[in-house]
């Protein structure tokens, strides 16, 4: 009984804070398709201190207000290279539902580019146990990574 009680105050008070990112590229049109998925809670909260806004907007992405201030974070917090050139996000969907936010958005690339680098910084700053959980996929090349704040990139070479 004294291991349960230990393990639940140790549980509670070394919250792990995840999200979760996916990256596809398709080289033959330039294309990236990525989506962001994280707690709604964990967004409102970094997007606060990133953007320095605290107006209330509606998430349901029908707002075109907060389709730009959306992409203004994410902008700041994403960050994805192509050859060490840095590539634009365009917000494509906007999605909230039992807690949880999921952002989908495509970049532009040069087609024969076969070094990708993405930073993601979200919630990095704050949170000591943040997970952001990324995989990236190239045609049959695909790979997942852990960022967390000590780690907050990582390089991938296809062919």
């Amino acid at each position: 009984m004294l291991r349960i009680f230990i393990l639940s105050l140790w549980v509670l008070s070394n919250p792990v804070n995840e999200s979760f990112m996916g990256l596809e590229c398709f080289p033959e049109n330039g294309i990236i398709k990525a989506f962001v998925k994280l707690r709604y809670t964990d967004f409102i909260f970094d997007y606060r201190f990133t953007i320095n806004d605290d107006q209330h907007f509606d998430l349901s992405g029908k707002i075109d207000t907060a389709q730009i201030l959306v992409s203004k974070y994410l902008d700041s917090r994403v960050h994805v290279f192509a050859d060490n050139k840095k590539l634009k996000g365009k917000l494509m969907n906007i999605e909230s539902a039992n807690g949880e936010l999921k952002l989908d958005f495509i970049y532009y690339f040069n087609k024969r580019a076969k070094l990708f680098r993405i930073r993601n910084l979200m919630l990095t700053e704050y949170k000591e146990h943040q997970s952001n959980h990324l995989i990236f996929k190239y045609k049959d090349f695909e790979e997942g990574v852990t960022l967390t704040p000590r780690k907050t990139e990582h390089i991938f070479k296809v062919k």
